[in-house]
């Protein structure tokens, strides 16, 4: 590597202003504030030695109830830092990524990314259940540094052997092979800008139930059910303690039972989804089971050919569940738990002969937790649905036992 000597502090000044220069023009075009960054030629001492580094907060980690990100970004030299900015560069949801090249799904964060300096902190929109995921952020700083340069003049051979000299430029240190007999000619810092980055992201897992009616909750869930089946096919899992198991939620599971075809093209060609890989409905009413059980393969088309493994079966376990519902569902990216429970009139009805009797505390217990519910004939059906990252559903299949009480109870088909 060649070099030709010029003077150091014209060079240096040049390279500051123009790096000022830059700064100043990027900072404008972005429309944001542009911080003061001063440098003492030769030595640059505020310049910080080695890139600097940018750091992204997102809190909470994980959203729970409805709320907002906040997501805050700063450098480890504020004082070298023309301009830092977040930016949301998109989300992996229960059925797909989406992110700002999505004109659906409605942005995080403003489609122009929020800048301050030499800090930004900004919140994202309100999240709902819709919105279930993994959300990444992006931080950006333009930072200003300093490296140190050594130049070496050194000999070395060329391709016909002759001896040769030339100017090598490290970093530090003499030059290794093909260079011999070096001499340190200076050594010197040299200013650098540039552009640093650093992610993070944070999780949401709204309650479906809080901002949805007890019809609602079923209606948007038995929905869910088929698009994610679409997408996960064989390895989507189910398994249900229930005594029944509410429509449309129930058509829904049986229609990913069987599997099916759908968007059928004008020449016959279909996509298909293919029957979920296992499901196992243990009940002490046998009738519930009637329309969800298939076993066997898919099979369609106009020239029949099958696909699939059919494997939905029930078994009678005896009088034995203690809930109305209790459907666990392994999704394409998403586990889904469904509890649907009855509470006793004698509860919230003053009518209601036992209602006296009650003590107002224990009243209070047994209703604080139903807060999506539908007054029936037979009591207050109590709602709630989790929504939470894949995984838990074969932990729970071997938690309450499925596989043991499956085979103990009467076995349908």
């Amino acid at each position: 590597m060649r070099r030709i000597m010029l003077p150091l502090l014209p060079l240096l000044g040049r390279k500051v202003a123009l790096l000022t220069k830059v700064a100043l023009l990027t900072a404008l075009a972005q429309g944001s504030q542009t911080c003061t960054v001063r440098y003492t030629p030769p030595n640059y001492p505020e310049l910080p030695v080695g890139r600097p580094q940018v750091y992204l907060t997102v809190s909470p980690t994980a959203l729970a109830s409805p709320g907002a990100f906040t997501a805050r970004a700063w450098t480890s030299s504020p004082s070298t830092t023309a301009w830092v900015r977040v930016r949301w560069t998109g989300s992996q949801l229960a059925l797909g990524d989406v992110g700002p090249w999505n004109p659906i799904y409605p942005a995080l964060l403003s489609p122009n990314p929020v800048q301050g300096c030499p800090e930004v902190q900004v919140s994202t929109r309100n999240l709902s259940f819709r919105d279930n995921g993994f959300h990444s952020f992006t931080a950006e700083a333009f930072v200003y540094w300093k490296e140190w340069r050594e130049d070496w003049s050194c000999k070395y051979r060329d391709s016909q052997g002759e001896e040769q000299t030339t100017t090598v430029t490290t970093s530090g240190g003499a030059p290794g092979s093909p260079y011999y007999a070096c001499t340190l000619l200076r050594g010197y810092w040299v200013p650098l800008s540039g552009t640093i980055s650093t992610s993070s992201r944070g999780a949401a897992y709204l309650t479906w139930e809080r901002e949805l009616s007890y019809d609602q909750v079923l209606q948007e869930f038995a929905h869910r059910l088929v698009e994610d089946h679409k997408r996960a096919g064989a390895s989507m899992l189910a398994y249900a303690y229930a005594k029944e198991i509410p429509e449309p939620v129930r058509g829904a599971l049986a229609q990913v039972a069987r599997g099916y075809f759908y968007e059928c093209g004008l020449l016959g060609i279909c996509s298909r989804a293919d029957p979920a890989g296992e499901i196992k409905v243990l009940t002490d009413v046998p009738s519930i089971l009637y329309g969800l059980l298939y076993t066997g393969r898919l099979c369609g088309g106009f020239i029949t050919f099958c696909f699939g493994q059919q494997n939905a079966r029930g078994a009678d376990i005896g009088p034995k569940v203690e809930i109305k519902t209790f459907l666990m569902v392994k999704g394409f990216r998403h586990d889904y738990l469904l509890m649907d429970r009855v509470i006793p009139r004698k509860y919230y009805d003053p009518s209601d002969q036992d209602y006296p009797g009650v003590p107002e505390e224990e009243r209070r217990q047994v209703l604080e937790g139903c807060r999506t519910y539908k007054d029936t004939q037979e009591g207050r059906r109590c709602l709630a649905l989790v929504e939470v990252p894949t995984g838990i559903v074969p932990t729970l299949k071997t938690l309450l036992m499925i596989d043991p009480m499956f085979q103990r109870g009467r076995q349908y088909p």
